[in-house]
């Protein structure tokens, strides 16, 4: 089971603005704002570029945790 977590675009200055699922808090999402990519790709997330065909300055990726939301929290605990 793949659950999405979050969505991240980037703006013009290289800010990302996270756009979370509904079933996660604002909490988890700070964690892995802070949590380093490649730690997170161990724990189970999976990070997918995001691309538009229509624009093509958009920049930004997809947050997905392979494994039930549930589970994602057990391992953002660790973290946190």
């Amino acid at each position: 089971m793949r659950s999405l977590i979050a969505t991240v675009l980037e703006n013009n200055k290289g800010k990302k603005i996270y756009c979370a699922a509904r079933k996660v808090n604002e909490q988890q999402i700070d964690i892995i704002r802070h949590t380093e990519k490649e730690l997170l790709e161990e724990r189970g997330f999976t990070f997918i570029r995001m691309i538009s065909l229509e624009f093509p300055n958009v920049r930004g990726y997809a947050i997905f945790f392979e494994g039930h939301i549930d589970h994602m929290a057990r391992v953002l605990k660790e973290f946190g």
